[in-house]
């Protein structure tokens, strides 16, 4: 479905709104189309949201589009309801998307901590920030950090909910942080090792320095690196999830197995040791291009990954969802169209009260 995907893009929608506003003929032939697809909605969307051949049609619609042309002639629209049964949806959940259209999630601002305890705050928006702490000049502007500085303590970097940052060490390694990730780093490394930790998820691309590894402590293991690329999740407590997409790293557990990838290849470090598997790179990494998806997620798992991911509180009818399952996506930059979809997806009704999104 165009809506729930995302497949439209907003000149698209604006477009048909317009016409349906101002043409009657064309808001005739629109509400035909829809009534016949609203009858044959609940298979189109089982078909469409959650068989793996739905996501991957899903994948393929968030492509770039060009913009609809403003004369969309009436056999373009009933394509465009027949492959998407948007206005169906839409029409059904008036009230909520009249919720959904006043969503919005508060510009996160990013923070840093030095060894003394002083916390650094750096806007939210893309203005240029330039802060002087003694020895050290930090930058931040358009949501990355660089910086000056031959402090060797350890600060640490906070992103929170609903914000990613990126990050260039003074080895040059650069760092992508996604939403609700601290990482612990020294601003000059020593002269043995690199060494940075890393809470949420980050991805890295580590410049090779064959006499100083690059190693990275998470909660469940270490993982060792000379020059190499790979993503780290540590969101889901005594389980971190290490993708390797080029070079080679080695991974040291807790227990003390280690364990060596090739790229293409994702270990899983928990309590009970390592394994390896291979990895969607589409799915692991679409979170650096503001995309997460999802695969048969339970709602209250989903609502968590969606209050980090938006950076807004989300809650859930107690009970009322046990057993409901859910595959798709979320688009940072279109927080409205997944308010509307997870009403529709879910069966239930969502409310924002400027602060809180509840879904009853």
């Amino acid at each position: 479905m165009d809506k729930l995907s995302g497949g439209l893009s907003p000149e698209e929608e604006a477009v048909i709104e317009r016409k349906l506003e101002e043409d009657p003929a064309f808001r005739e032939a629109w509400e035909a189309l829809s009534a016949d697809a609203r009858s044959q909605r609940t298979a189109v969307y089982v078909k469409a949201v959650e068989p793996v051949e739905g996501l991957d049609e899903l994948r393929l619609r968030r492509k770039p589009r060009r913009p609809l042309r403003a004369w969309m002639p009436y056999a373009a629209a009933a394509a465009v309801v027949g492959a998407g049964i948007w206005f169906a949806f839409h029409f059904d959940a008036k009230e909520g998307a009249k919720t959904a259209q006043h969503a919005a999630a508060p510009l996160p601002g990013i923070s840093l901590t030095m060894a003394n305890g002083k916390t650094v705050n750096f806007h939210p928006d893309s203005a240029a920030q330039t802060v002087s702490l003694g020895q050290s000049t930090l930058r931040s502007e358009n949501g990355q950090l660089d910086y000056e500085s031959a402090d060797t303590t350890v600060t640490i970097l906070n992103v929170p909910a609903g914000g990613n940052y990126r990050l260039t060490l003074s080895d040059g390694t650069e760092v992508w942080l996604n939403a609700s990730t601290r990482l612990h780093f020294p601003f000059q490394f020593g002269a043995r090792q690199r060494e940075v930790t890393v809470e949420g998820e980050a991805y890295f691309h580590v410049a090779k320095e064959t006499e100083r590894p690059f190693i990275v402590h998470t909660p469940q293991a270490d993982v060792r690196v000379l020059g190499t690329s790979f993503n780290i999740n540590t969101y889901t407590a005594g389980s971190d999830k290490t993708a390797l997409v080029e070079g080679s790293v080695l991974l040291q557990a807790r227990n003390g197995r280690q364990l060596r990838l090739t790229p293409g290849q994702q270990a899983e470090s928990s309590g009970t040791g390592l394994t390896a598997a291979p990895f969607d790179a589409d799915d692991v990494l679409s979170w650096m291009n503001g995309i997460q998806y999802f695969h048969h997620a339970s709602v209250p798992d989903l609502l968590t990954d969606a209050s980090r991911f938006y950076g807004l509180p989300f809650e859930a009818a107690a009970g009322k969802f046990d057993g409901v399952k859910v595959t798709g996506l979320m688009d940072r930059a279109r927080l409205p169209e997944f308010l509307n979809d997870l009403a529709i997806t879910t069966g239930g009704k969502v409310d924002y009260d400027g602060r809180t999104v509840r879904l009853h």
